[in-house]
């Protein structure tokens, strides 16, 4: 599995500082000139619906921004308020910064060094950049620019 993740990876990225990055034909069912068919409401909404595609409320396939089955996020379980990954338009590899609009819960757990120390949960409005999810944003767009 990790093997796979870091191979689903290296297919987004040039082979070296000269080459441009590698870029793949989009199936038939899945043209460049689609129609995004997710509609996000007004009520907070997981951005990742709208990234890749969606299972509408009648069993149809709601197609997302970027072609069906190539987003993949990475460093999901930190900086939570912010969507990092990365994901083919029309073939060519593009990097993804999307924002949380949902509100999310932040895990601090207990020091094992400090017995006086407990676990924390701190809630994240959506839609904020925090600390973690701001470096996150910044450790994306360093890596996406190499």
């Amino acid at each position: 599995e990790g093997m796979a993740a870091i191979l689903d990876w290296l297919s987004f990225v040039p082979k070296d500082v000269r080459s441009l990055p590698p870029m793949h034909q989009p199936s038939a069912g899945d043209p460049w000139d689609r129609d995004v068919d997710f509609v996000p409401s007004k009520q907070p909404y997981d951005p990742r619906d709208f990234l890749r595609g969606t299972i509408g409320e009648d069993g149809s396939r709601l197609r997302g921004f970027f072609d069906t089955g190539s987003f993949i996020e990475y460093l999901e379980g930190w900086g939570q308020t912010v969507v990092i990954g990365r994901a083919r338009l029309g073939g060519i590899p593009m990097g993804v910064i999307a924002v949380e609009t949902r509100s999310v819960e932040r895990f601090v757990p207990a020091d094992p060094a400090n017995p006086e120390s407990s676990e924390v949960v701190e809630p994240q409005a959506g839609q904020v950049w925090f600390p973690d999810s701001a470096f996150k944003t910044a450790q994306a767009l360093c890596d996406f620019n190499r």
